[in-house]
């Protein structure tokens, strides 16, 4: 019986620990919402230009969390815009995982790739 109760105590104090952690974890962005592709592309450009912004100078931790924010949002954008491809859609994802691990070399040489790609949806 004393192993029951034991048991039943150590689940509840389980449980109650894993739901804190879990409203510990820092929330993701979702990044701005769009509704539609019109808006899609005026969010893509505007974005597209402060990332061209960031790119063109130094990569340090506050500007690699202004990418990773900003990769949210132009996830949003593509995901509305018909003629976005796989391609660009993966360049893009190459573009967020370095920016959370805050690999330079990885955002910068992805961004800029992921910047020419853009280009042929945004004309």
């Amino acid at each position: 019986m004393k192993a029951l109760i034991l048991a039943t105590v150590v689940g509840i104090f389980t449980l109650s620990s894993q739901t804190t952690f879990a409203s510990d974890r820092p929330a993701h962005f979702k990044g701005e919402a769009i509704a539609n592709t019109q808006q899609a592309l005026v969010t893509l450009a505007d974005a597209n230009a402060k990332l061209t912004t960031i790119l063109a100078g130094e990569l340090n931790p506050t500007t690699m969390t202004e990418v990773h924010q900003l990769t949210y949002t132009l996830e949003n954008a593509l995901a509305l815009i018909p003629a976005a491809d796989d391609e660009i859609k993966e360049v893009l994802e190459e573009v967020h995982l370095g920016s959370e691990t805050m690999d330079a070399e990885r955002v910068r040489n992805n961004g800029e790739y992921y910047l020419q790609l853009a280009k042929k949806l945004t004309k």
